[in-house]
């Protein structure tokens, strides 16, 4: 163990190999674990996992099997590289330790792809003895191993003495979807090899005899190369990793010469992760949302050209555009380069704007909201678009982005389709303050209809506003002026009307207006409303694109203390107990009947990653919400300690789970020190309001050689 690791009660995690859709879900409460490969979560492959150790006769195995007698105490330990369990047995006083290891490396494409999962097992002694329990004599040596029990993984001997191949059938697409059923063909044949040099082969694994004086340990390389899976516009395409890996030999071959690798590059990627003082549910969160997103992670080869999706967890979309708005705090401190490959992907898919909208939107093009489902990759598959919101966060993704990476070239390319993008948000006005009225269906989709769908909302003004004028700053080197000066213009209204209109004394209201008409984006009806239910709570949208602006230097446009007390305020307002809900406005299922949505599935739904962006902006505004880490964190456990869930997004009524957005916290460490990086204004300074926290400034680490130099972080 080392000082950078946190123990935690026992729950489901999982671990995987970036975009090669091979991992491992781990559940200990279950006593088994689940292939990460093209099934969705709830139908992948399952098999037992025993290992740990034998000795004089008896057996203790950590609980990812159903079979064999566990340890007298297990501990459960979690970095964003790792997964460690430490069972003891009381008897010997032995402690024997089995970690889950992956190859995730920071802006290396390459490593973080190689298709390889690491077990490692070792026994030392205790220093004295377990509780009360007598120590018996040690025997000099113990036998560890690792096998593949029962479930629906086949193993068989490999080519080589210290190979065991594992077969199983995986599937492209669930068995209960009718916009996507099963094809024959949709089901793959994986045959993947454990490699375990040194040890001996058993019929379902391996073992190695080792001294307890001795540093031997079992390594198991679980090496895949699953073959091409995703279509792009239903051309299957190979995965990234075959560049390097021209096939499984290639694979097996790194792990036997280069295996080492994955422990020292995990040490140092979660020591430079872990040198902050925030506390441990800030850690275990770093870790957990990670893992989380790593399993949702898709990476093929588009010519020569990577082509990278994220899963919406449980929903199985591709790269949501929303989603990924949220979790763009992780790419801009950590993984611009990420974002750079989704953000060409998306230009690709833009709408034309529906003529029923008006005259106005002639010539314009809006962003869809995500690009298909499941294994396929093309039209976006959900059930209505939310035209203002995704081609807002587009825009702004767009701006941060290049301001983040110092790179132009996505702007240069894209210039006619930018202009087009806010010509549609300027023609989503219709009473020329500037506020959009028409396509503000948004994704928060369990909310009351006025945070969901409402007309002129704040969440939406402010999207609006903000795109426009970083629109006009990313085109200024080759668009006429005057026509930026109009985005420029609209953008003010837009701020002049919220201030006017949405400041309702202590904080910002949902909507700009009382009464009015809304259009049910799931029935596509409209009705009429004298007041519509909840317009002017407290809510947490108001923030929501601060952070990624506030990463790059660039100010929101609000008043600032009136911001700052509406994050105070609101968050007071909406609190509960794992988080906030949407909006201090409890939803009467009798009184929405009829609104469509998942209005009336919960009164007061909220989304923890929703609250970890509002987080972002307050903790640079001197509002101390770092507290709220230990609510999140504490929902976390509570469902993965009832079953697989990985991050949940959701409470109170909804399912988002398995779900990549937590990542979204990993702005923190930037939020909390204050840090502004603008490459293309050659800006990189911090203004910290928490000069007694320590935190890592991720963006100037070495990842391949050594840790964050302490004069790099944060104040």
């Amino acid at each position: 163990m080392t000082n950078t690791e946190l123990n935690m009660q026992l729950l489901c995690d999982a671990l995987a190999v970036l975009g090669s859709r091979h991992g491992i879900m781990f559940d200990p409460i279950g006593r088994d674990c689940r292939m990460v490969r093209f099934d969705t979560f709830e139908e992948a492959p399952r098999f037992a996992l025993r290992a740990g150790l034998r000795l004089e006769g008896r057996e203790r195995v950590f609980p990812l099997t159903r079979e064999g007698t566990g340890f007298d105490l297990i501990d459960q330990r979690t970095t964003p590289c790792t997964i460690r369990w430490i069972g003891l047995d009381a008897d010997t006083a032995l402690k024997v330790t089995l970690t889950a290891i992956i190859p995730f490396r920071p802006r290396d494409l390459s490593f973080s792809s190689i298709p390889v999962v690491q077990l490692q097992l070792t026994v030392a002694k205790l220093a004295g003895q377990f509780r009360w329990t007598k120590v018996q004599p040690r025997p000099e040596t113990v036998e560890l191993f690792i096998e593949i029990g029962d479930g629906d993984l086949q193993p068989m001997p490999g080519t080589a003495p210290d190979e065991l191949d594992v077969e199983f059938a995986s599937w492209l697409r669930p068995d209960n979807d009718p916009q996507f059923p099963r094809r024959p063909e949709d089901r793959r044949i994986q045959r993947d090899t454990l490699v375990a040099p040194g040890a001996a082969r058993l019929p379902r694994g391996f073992s190695r005899i080792v001294r307890l004086d001795s540093p031997l340990t079992l390594d198991v390389f679980w090496c895949a190369w699953p073959g091409s899976a995703l279509r792009l516009d239903g051309v299957e395409s190979p995965f990234w990793h075959a560049r390097q890996f021209p096939g499984k030999t290639a694979v097996i071959d790194w792990a036997r010469h280069h295996g080492a690798e994955l422990l020292r590059n995990a040490t140092r990627v979660d020591a430079m992760v872990q040198a902050h003082n925030l506390g441990p549910a800030v850690d275990h969160l770093y870790a957990y949302t990670l893992h989380s997103w790593l399993i949702n992670t898709w990476l093929v080869a588009d010519g020569d050209t990577p082509w990278l999706s994220i899963w919406e967890g449980s929903c199985y979309f591709h790269s949501t555009i929303d989603v990924e708005f949220t979790q763009a705090p992780f790419y801009l401190a950590l993984w611009p380069e990420l974002l750079g490959m989704q953000l060409r992907q998306w230009a690709a898919k833009s709408c034309a704007s529906d003529p029923g909208m008006g005259s106005a939107m002639a010539g314009t093009r809006f962003m869809p909201h995500d690009l298909g489902r499941y294994a396929e990759v093309g039209a976006a598959v959900y059930p209505h678009p939310m035209e203002v919101e995704e081609t807002a966060n587009f825009l702004i993704l767009m701006f941060a982005h290049s301001r983040r990476s110092g790179d132009r070239s996505l702007i240069e390319s894209h210039r006619t389709l930018l202009v087009q993008l806010a010509g549609f948000l300027r023609a989503a006005d219709t009473d020329g303050s500037g506020v959009p009225a028409l396509g503000v269906a948004n994704t928060v989709d369990d909310g009351s209809p006025a945070i969901q769908y409402g007309r002129r909302q704040i969440y939406l003004a402010m999207k609006t506003q903000a795109a426009l004028r970083a629109a006009a700053e990313m085109l200024r080197p080759w668009e006429p002026a005057a026509m930026l000066a109009e985005w420029q213009s609209t953008a003010a209204r837009i701020l002049a009307t919220i201030e006017e209109k949405g400041w309702q004394g202590d904080h910002y209201a949902v909507l700009l207006e009382a009464s009015g008409r809304l259009k049910n984006p799931w029935t596509g009806e409209w009705s009429d409303h004298a007041e519509i239910c909840g317009w002017d709570a407290p809510h947490i949208y108001t923030a929501n694109v601060v952070p990624l602006l506030d990463m790059v230097g660039f100010d929101a446009g609000l008043n600032g203390e009136r911001l700052r007390l509406d994050l105070v305020n609101a968050t007071a307002s909406c609190l509960r107990e794992y988080g906030c809900i949407h909006t201090d406005y409890t939803a009467v299922p009798s009184a929405e009947s009829g609104m469509g949505g998942l209005v009336g599935a919960s009164s007061e739904p909220g989304w923890i990653s929703m609250n970890m962006l509002r987080d972002l902006a307050a903790l640079r505004r001197g509002v101390d919400l770092l507290g709220l880490a230990d609510r999140y964190w504490e929902w976390q456990v509570l469902t993965n300690q009832q079953g697989p869930h990985l991050f949940f997004e959701s409470f109170g009524g909804n399912r988002l789970c398995f779900y990549p957005r937590g990542v979204a916290v990993w702005g923190l460490f930037e939020a909390v020190s204050g840090v502004v990086i603008d490459r293309l204004a050659g800006r990189h300074e911090a203004h910290s309001s928490w000069p007694k926290l320590q935190v890592p400034l991720l963006w100037d680490a070495v990842w391949e050689t050594d840790a964050v130099p302490p004069d790099q972080r944060g104040a």
